[in-house]
This record gives structure tokens, sequence and C-alpha cells, in this order.
């Protein structure tokens, strides 16, 4: 009988309890040649330079920067690797997107540990992977994609979005982006407009509202 070759993966995240959780799980449930971990971006970028996996479990949010803005890149960079997501945002408002710029699958952190294993392993035989939860709000939006309002943000508006979701500030996210204050307040302003909202309370209803949609 023959087994299959014993896979290399990668986790990137900045809380050591989830990588450990993830090390654990892998180490139980697949065949493992060899599991590495980093907790930032440059980490992630460096190890990459050096060593590709076969599967990248990636958070969106380390504590140098979102990884949306770099997974396109990553993922061409990558061609042979896959990569996928393993976040607490919104499954509503990123699924679909992380797939389109080169990931192979979404998982929220809120899935059980079967769930955890299903989707690392369909991953890993080729197959893409999304919740039946993001499943169901991705049909529900028809073709034209017109009832998902954050289908038309760009992925620095989605990224300020979630950093005001958050609480931080104009000043905050500019230094975390490496952006004028300025350019921050127009993303800040295109995204409400393009949302139909005017305030933060508004904001976080409606991204609410399209998370219970998926779930």
């Amino acid at each position: 009988m023959e087994y299959p070759m014993p896979d290399k993966f990668l986790i990137a995240d900045d809380h050591m309890i989830v990588r450990r959780g993830l090390l654990n799980l892998i180490q139980d449930q697949f065949r493992a040649s060899a599991i590495r971990e980093v907790a930032t971006l440059k980490d992630l970028d460096t190890t990459l330079r050096e060593w590709v996996p076969d599967l990248l479990i990636l958070d969106l949010q380390m504590t140098d920067g979102s990884a949306l803005d770099h997974l396109e890149r990553i993922c061409k960079a990558n061609p042979e690797m896959k990569v996928l997501i393993y976040s607490m945002r919104s499954e509503a408002v990123y699924a679909q997107r992380v797939m389109m710029l080169g990931s192979v699958g979404y998982l929220s952190k809120e899935s059980s540990e079967e769930e955890v294993v299903r989707a690392i392993r369909r991953v890993l035989q080729g197959f893409e992977y999304m919740s039946p939860r993001a499943e169901m709000h991705q049909h529900d939006r028809g073709p034209v994609q017109v009832r998902d309002p954050f289908a038309q943000l760009s992925d620095r508006e989605i990224a300020v979005m979630e950093d005001l979701l958050e609480g931080k500030g104009v000043k905050e996210i500019s230094m975390r982006l490496g952006v004028q204050p300025t350019t921050v307040a127009t993303y800040k302003a295109r995204l409400f407009d393009k949302l139909g909202v005017s305030n933060i309370i508004d904001l976080q209803s409606l991204v609410l509202l399209h998370r219970n949609i998926g779930s």
C-alpha cells in the first residue's frame, strides 16, 4: 500500500497559543515532515525565501501589518504552496476576497476542531475550501454580487474599515499603514460613502448583519 508523502506546514499567527494548538492538531491528524511557526509578516517573508511549505496557514492580521496587503504577492511568488487563511475576521467580508487574491481556502477561528481538520485535508488534496456558511453567502450574492456591499471596497479600504471597527483612530491607522492621516481620512470617507453609512455604529451594524447572513 502506497502512502502519500508527508507534508510540510508553516503556521503564521501572532498568537502563540493559536500556533501551538494548530501544531498539536497537525501532529495528531496529519503526516508532517516539518512544521514551522512564524509570528510576524517579516519573519514569514524571511522563512519563505529559504524554505517553502506545502501548506501555509495564515492569519490575516499580524502584529506588523495586515496579511491582506501581501497575500497576492505571497501566492504569486510561491505558486506551489497552498495558502489557507485562518482568521477571526468576518467570513462574509473576507472569504471570497482572499480566494480571489490566491488563497485556496478561508477558515474561521470559530470553527470546530473537526472543521479545521476537514479544511486542511481538503486543501492538501488539491481542492478549495470555504465553510458552508461562506458558501451560502457567496451563492446568495448572485453573479453580479450586488448583495455584497463589501465587494466594491478596495483592499486598502477593507484594511481601514477593520482598523476602525477595532477602535483605532485615523492617526493610529496612518502610522500602521505608513500613509498620511489625510489619506486614511479619504479612505474612510470613500468606504462610508460606498457602504451608505455615516458613523462607526452603522458600520458595525452592517458588518454584523452580513456576518449573520453567512452563518
